[in-house]
């Protein structure tokens, strides 16, 4: 008797509360869902404005970058680096100037060009104005570095090293 009246004491907690989260639940679907949209639009209807960052201009770069990835398509099994294509260093020298362009770092604080002296191992940062070996950075595009000295202007080059394609699969036997 007393195991019946435990069970249906459960029971009817069980129903309460099933109920209590279905009408909950019915609550919340009848609500009208509020949309980023329908924020703006309250706000534009209340004369408030509204700021909208303007977004940097993207200049990408030229297609005829990219002419090696129609020749050589990604998903080929057989993508193998063409045997004439040398991979260039990226040295430059003129006048004394012989570094190698190792990366470009764009920040808001300000662009730095990471360049290696010819024959040594450390990179070293030169942010724009700044003196390298006697020539001053004047400029850091995504691509290539400007520098200056005498009236003389030496653009050195970011230059990608192409990867070989990794070794293609073992073929499985059957």
């Amino acid at each position: 008797m007393m195991a019946n009246l435990r069970s249906l004491l459960l029971l009817a907690i069980l129903a309460a509360t099933t109920t209590a989260l279905a009408l909950r639940i019915q609550d919340q679907l009848q609500r009208p869902i509020e949309h980023p949209d329908d924020v703006a639009l309250e706000a534009a209807a209340s004369d408030q404005k509204i700021e909208i960052p303007e977004l940097p201009q993207y200049e990408p770069p030229p297609i005829e970058r990219f002419a090696a990835a129609f020749d050589r398509p990604l998903f080929n099994p057989d993508r193998r680096p063409s045997a004439e294509e040398p991979v260039a260093a990226g040295v430059v020298e003129v006048q004394a100037l012989s570094a190698t362009l190792q990366g470009i770092l764009f920040a808001t604080s300000g662009s730095v060009a990471l360049l290696t002296p010819v024959g040594e191992t450390t990179a070293v940062d030169v942010s724009q104005g700044d003196l390298f070996r006697g020539w001053r950075l004047l400029e850091i595009n995504p691509d290539n570095v400007v520098f200056e000295k005498d009236d003389e202007t030496v653009t050195l080059e970011l230059i990608y090293k192409a990867q070989p394609a990794p070794p293609p699969p073992p073929k499985q036997r059957p």
